[in-house]
């Protein structure tokens, strides 16, 4: 059982009440970052030093998943029932009730790259 301290906030638009950690495990944070690493490909130029090949672009919606969810202890709905905490619960938000659940993660919004 994770036992960090949560705030509570209450989001506007859906009347949905997300409660979230105040900060990240280090291991969260990697895993944070590990989403925009892996995203990226490298190659090797003639003197064997990597290269940035490509990014998948989608790579800044998956952080910003990631962080969410890596944050987010639970969902409660008007009614006081528990919402699911799943990618498609955060995708059925209004775009307003997101922008403020990213805005209350540990450290604010999260830096896109």
């Amino acid at each position: 059982m994770d036992n960090r301290p949560t705030i509570k906030v209450e989001l506007l638009v859906s009347g949905i009440t997300a409660e979230i950690f105040t900060y990240y495990l280090r291991g969260e944070r990697k895993e944070i970052e590990a989403v925009m690493f892996d995203s990226a490909q490298f190659e090797q130029d003639e003197n064997g030093t990597p290269k940035l090949k490509s990014v998948d672009a989608s790579y800044r919606t998956k952080m910003e998943d990631k962080a969410v969810m890596l944050a987010l202890k639970g969902l409660t709905d008007k009614e006081g029932n528990q919402i699911e905490k799943t990618v498609k619960a955060l995708d059925e938000l209004p775009a307003e009730d997101f922008d403020l659940l990213q805005k209350s993660l540990p450290g604010g919004k999260v830096k896109k790259g």
